[in-house]
């Protein structure tokens, strides 16, 4: 009896849905892991977005759409908004902006468990309790040597492995404090980020803004994605880069286990 091909061998064209995708940076990663397919959905549109896009509110478009429609794809990864449990909402409302309040956490969870597709679901730290981000990975800046922390946790469906924190980068500028502090894209461009020391009480500068868009899409490695406010709302390539990897050496774990021995 012949032994068959692993799966990962063959001519396959592998496709990632990409919900909430904003203007694609998680998808920029998937496309380096090597998805050759990817297929976002926004309820806003997003002209930056470089791949195939739907416009479509996500709490309508996962009843409306088949079930076999999203078991076509190899993998899902969603991104719901974030503001509602961001610790940066407070921020947001001093500067004159108004957050989501928005969860669709629980919903987007419960669909995608009820499918039998592997799925990543992407979130702030404060999106799940402290045990609950005792059981899943996250991602830093430091890990890819990015400019940025942005500290993002990956619920998913199949292992991932966890890399280490270098809060002592390189990447880092070198902050008031003497230390490597990471570059923030968030809120306004050039923000000089000022609170009290819990300590002296004082208030001092705990770290700024990127100038430019272009100090912040090198800092978070991305070119693509050329305006500040679409740059806020995005993830690094490099995250989803690394959960492409994860996945794909779950996939062949999956398929070594499936061939058959020669007889």
């Amino acid at each position: 009896m012949q032994t068959k091909l692993p799966l990962m061998t063959k001519t396959k064209k592998w496709r990632v849905l990409d919900l909430y995708c904003c203007a694609g940076g998680a998808a920029r990663g998937y496309e380096l892991g090597g998805f050759d397919e990817i297929v976002g959905v926004d309820k806003v549109w997003k002209k930056e977005y470089p791949y195939e896009f739907i416009q479509a509110d996500i709490e309508d478009f996962l009843f409306q759409q088949p079930i076999e429609w999203f078991q076509s794809f190899d993998l899902i990864h969603a991104s719901p908004p974030c503001q509602f449990h961001s610790k940066t909402k407070h921020l947001a409302i001093a500067q004159g902006n108004l957050p989501s309040d928005v969860d669709h956490l629980p919903m987007i969870r419960g669909f995608l468990r009820s499918l039998d597709v592997p799925y990543v679901i992407e979130n702030v730290p404060e999106a799940w309790n402290k045990e609950e981000r005792k059981q899943i990975t996250f991602s830093c800046g430091s890990h890819f040597d990015l400019g940025v922390q942005r500290h993002r946790y990956f619920e998913a469906s199949f292992p991932m492995k966890q890399l280490k924190c270098d809060h002592n980068t390189p990447a880092w500028p070198i902050g008031p404090k003497g230390k490597p502090k990471p570059i923030g894209v968030y809120g306004s461009k050039g923000d000089k980020i000022k609170g009290m020391c819990h300590k002296s009480g004082k208030m001092q500068e705990g770290g700024w803004t990127a100038e430019s868009v272009e100090e912040a899409q090198q800092a978070m490695g991305i070119q693509h994605i050329s305006t500040w406010r679409n740059l806020c709302q995005a993830l690094p390539p490099a995250y989803t880069e690394h959960v492409s990897k994860c996945f794909f050496e779950h996939m062949r774990a999956k398929e070594t286990l499936a061939i058959p021995l020669k007889i």
